[in-house]
């Protein structure tokens, strides 16, 4: 899907005039006026990130809405100018607490048919005293986010606010990744495989891969001024994965039962083998053992499945 500039912009504009709400619901609403082909769903929030703000007087006056351009200015790149001049104002700088909300929306009945939309919600709260002279740095970035410095309690200083971070149709940034993996002289993806080997399982029956996976994108130029982009699958069960510890007595029916039991916590046939795929907690052991299991007396995996591991076992993967 050809997504216009136009739209772009107004996606954008709509997250920054939307008032954040519980459950996105007003956003929602406001995407399907925009795309009203499309049906988008809020799956998953990841957050525990931030980046710096401004600047706060010692009344919570505002003194500056860039942090790093006020200190950068006012320094000229020497710590000292800004001791002599402000040590004793105490201003205070600010950060934004950060979660990334990704929204999908399935556009065809492959794995890779669908549109991931990322925004951030920010919200603007206390950091830190800007000069700690129990803690001097010796470079301007010990100011600006220092390490090594007691954080003050965290109060707000703004109302959260959405803010547009991209949408990426995934069937063309999966086209665009493999051509580029090609001209690396590398001919094959493992998320690429990993996707198909979802539209070829039971899995595919459950409903959308969108719904159980969304993708954690890089894009950055190499050491050569070439482009790379790198994409790896993030799970959007809201949850903590069972960690799966196999032994001896673990085969036929009480293996049959350990897989299905964890499929059913995850909610969708086949979990185990995708999570396998991309979690620790899930042992590529787990798959030769059932791979013997299944090449012997018992048969407790649909036969799509079990061409999938048999193709795995041949030629295993992980992303």
């Amino acid at each position: 899907m050809i997504l216009s500039m136009n739209i772009i912009d107004d996606i954008a504009d709509t997250c920054a005039g939307t008032q954040v709400s519980v459950g996105h619901d007003l956003l929602l609403k406001k995407l399907a006026r925009i795309l009203p082909q499309l049906s988008f769903q809020h799956v998953l929030t990841r957050g525990g990130w931030h980046r710096t703000g401004g600047i706060l007087d010692k009344d919570g006056n505002r003194v500056a809405d860039n942090l790093r351009e006020w200190v950068e200015t006012r320094s000229a790149g020497d710590v000292n100018n800004l001791l002599d001049q402000y040590v004793d104002a105490g201003y205070i700088a600010t950060r934004f607490k950060g979660q990334t909300l990704y929204f999908v929306a399935q556009t065809g009945e492959s794995a890779q048919d669908f549109l991931q939309l990322e925004v951030e919600e920010l919200q603007e709260v206390t950091g830190h005293s800007l000069l700690d002279t129990e803690v001097i740095p010796d470079n301007i970035e010990g100011i600006i986010d220092p390490a090594n410095v007691v954080r003050l309690s965290p109060q707000p200083v703004g109302e959260p606010r959405y803010v547009f971070r991209r949408i990426t149709p995934v069937a063309e940034f999966m086209h665009i990744m493999s051509q580029h993996m090609l001209n690396r002289g590398n001919k094959y993806t493992f998320l690429k495989r990993f996707m198909q080997d979802w539209d070829h399982s039971s899995s595919h029956e459950s409903g959308p891969f969108c719904h159980h996976w969304v993708l954690s994108l890089q894009e950055y130029t190499d050491a050569y001024g070439e482009p790379v982009l790198q994409a790896k699958p993030v799970s959007t069960f809201n949850g903590e994965v069972p960690l799966m510890k196999l032994n001896g007595v673990h085969r036929g029916s009480r293996l049959a039962n350990l897989v299905h039991g964890f499929d059913h916590d995850m909610g969708y046939p086949m979990a185990w083998y995708f999570y396998m795929l991309s979690h620790s907690e899930v042992p590529h052991q787990l798959a030769e053992s059932i791979h013997r299991d299944l090449m012997g007396a018992y048969d407790y995996l649909p036969a799509r499945d079990l061409k999938i591991l048999k193709d795995w076992s041949a030629k295993p993967y992980g992303v």
